[in-house]
């Protein structure tokens, strides 16, 4: 069975949010019909069901949205929407045929695998008695330790540090000194962190503010060979525990969480067993490496009852995600919680397929509702998913647009870092004789991330986006001249600018995807606002939005 999601646009992803659902043909009384679509009949028990359900799965914006009395009448309108789309491609006979049926299967397999799965865990409970225990037992975990509402102010130099400690027993306002001289990210604030829990503070730190009576600054802290701290409380709250009604409603939740993980994790051991799972290990551990090959994509990575699961299937996923959280994925658990989420499903999916008929009749609801998906997708594939953009629409919108496409002048730079000036006029002796040590060197001595990470290249940047003297720096320097050392607040740079380019416009070569992605949904957008009011006219769609 083939597991990736189904083609669909972003307007029927939208449209799958509202589970489809049987409506009532023969209702009580008139009051009770809200919307009619021809000689189908929406009533308020069906509409009520709707809503419930939609809420329960929606975001809290679209919940508290949809639960006002505008959401909930354009709650109505989009349900009588959907029903038109449903009765116009049935009308065509898209809900017949091989490809129907085979796409009708796979959604009502994923349906059926999450709804079953789902309703293992929906019968757990946790107990006020329950809450009541762990919390008598964990009361540790909810003790709140002391906070002091810190103000401070770092310098770079003991001897800086000790001046500014005689102004401000001269009578000094620690504010305006904080504003002048700290270099530290509050600075702007006056040396302002507000409250401050003394186990989120540098041991030297807290000990100092213990040892300090309210409004009385500290003397300067050493935090490391160029940062020194000059520190004072404004107030303090006392140690305590968080009483039991404050956080119980926490604690259930988490509770239930433990426990609905609990059995889910006991019914994917139970499917393992039964459906004969086996994981090959070593296809397991290649994961962690930052390319494959293909002999290696082609492993099987697990084997199950009548079939087997090979590396590139997986890998797949893995290229989906952006590549600056890929390696902490990779790394440690994360790739196992990764592996765990990707086989379960798989797993589900199995469990469906051998009991398909069971399930169907079991959980009819979701089997009409995978019905009604599926020929929806098959109508907006008919009509929306064949749209294209001309080239000449993306080149018109270019051209009437230019301003958008400006870029700033940038540059990019490689640079070393250090925290003492001989050191830096060191390395700058060294790069003079041999200037293709400098990526080695930056790798082995800098202290910015970029060294290790990239041999110190800093990509592309804008002009100004850099401290001062290194935005000027760079700027001023020949293109490919090892210059420095360069002082700023962080330490002294050594720098080598690569590339600076003047301020312009991107071609059209270069945003042509861009304004594609942009154009492509407003065009979908008003082919589906047409196709709809289309169908509320030929089957003469009737809301009354009165009644709700």
């Amino acid at each position: 069975m083939h597991l990736k999601k189904q083609r669909v646009g972003a307007l029927f992803i939208f449209l799958l949010l509202f589970g489809l659902f049987v409506p009532n043909c023969f209702a009580q009384s008139p009051e009770d019909v809200l919307a009619e679509v021809g000689d189908v009949k929406i009533t308020r028990a069906d509409y009520e069901k709707e809503l419930a359900t939609f809420i329960a799965m929606a975001n809290p914006q679209a919940a508290e949205h949809f639960s006002t009395p505008e959401g909930r009448q354009a709650f109505l309108t989009q349900v009588a929407e959907i029903h038109a789309l449903q009765k116009k491609a049935e009308q065509q006979g898209l809900n017949k045929g091989e490809k129907y049926e085979s796409a009708y299967h796979e959604m009502a397999v994923a349906r059926l695998a999450d709804e079953s799965m789902q309703g293992l865990v929906a019968g757990a409970e946790i107990s006020d008695s329950e809450v009541r225990a762990h919390y008598d037992k964990n009361k540790a975990t909810y003790a709140e330790p002391v906070q002091y509402h810190v103000f401070q102010i770092v310098v770079n130099t003991a001897e800086k540090a000790a001046e500014i400690k005689k102004k401000l027993t001269d009578g000094g306002s620690f504010i305006e000194l904080a504003k002048a001289e700290s270099v530290d990210e509050y600075k702007s604030a006056g040396g302002d962190k507000g409250f401050v829990s003394v186990t989120a503070l540098e041991e030297p730190v807290a000990k100092a503010l213990e040892s300090l009576k309210k409004d009385e600054v500290s003397a300067p802290i050493k935090l490391d060979e160029d940062l020194f701290m000059l520190v004072k409380y404004i107030d303090r709250k006392e140690a305590s525990t968080k009483e039991f009604d404050s956080v119980s409603a926490q604690i259930k939740r988490d509770l239930l969480n433990e426990k609905q993980r609990g059995i889910y994790e006991a019914e994917i051991d139970k499917l393992k067993k039964d459906l004969a799972f086996e994981m090959n290990q070593a296809a397991a551990d290649s994961l962690r490496k930052e390319s494959l090959s293909d002999q290696e994509k082609q492993a099987v990575l697990f084997k199950m009852t009548g079939k087997e699961v090979k590396v590139a299937e997986i890998d797949e996923e893995l290229q989906q995600i952006p590549p600056f959280i890929r390696p902490q994925i990779l790394k440690g658990e994360g790739l196992d919680d990764f592996l765990k989420q990707f086989y379960s499903r798989y797993l589900a999916f199995a469990n469906v397929e051998k009991n398909f008929a069971e399930l169907s009749a079991k959980y009819p609801e979701v089997t009409r509702d995978a019905a009604r998906r599926t020929v929806i997708r098959f109508l907006l594939d008919e009509k929306i998913g064949a749209i294209t953009l001309e080239e000449s629409e993306i080149a018109d919108f270019y051209q009437k647009n230019l301003a958008q496409f400006k870029t700033p002048a940038q540059m990019r730079a490689h640079h070393i870092l250090v925290k003492e000036e001989a050191e830096a006029k060191d390395l700058l002796s060294v790069l003079e004789k041999d200037p293709a040590k400098f990526s080695d060197l930056a790798r082995e001595k800098s202290v910015c991330p970029s060294g290790k990470q990239g041999g110190g290249d800093l990509g592309t940047f804008g002009e100004g986006q850099m401290v001062g003297e290194f935005d000027e720096a760079c700027k001023t320097s020949e293109i490919g001249k090892i210059v420095g050392p360069v002082k700023t607040d962080f330490g002294y740079h050594i720098i080598r600018v690569d590339e600076r380019k003047p301020e312009g416009v991107m071609t059209l070569d270069e945003v042509r995807e861009q304004i594609r992605a942009r154009l492509m949904p407003e065009k979908q957008r008003e082919v589906f606002t047409k196709l709809v009011e289309e169908l509320k006219k030929e089957f003469n769609v009737k809301v009354y939005q009165e009644k709700l």
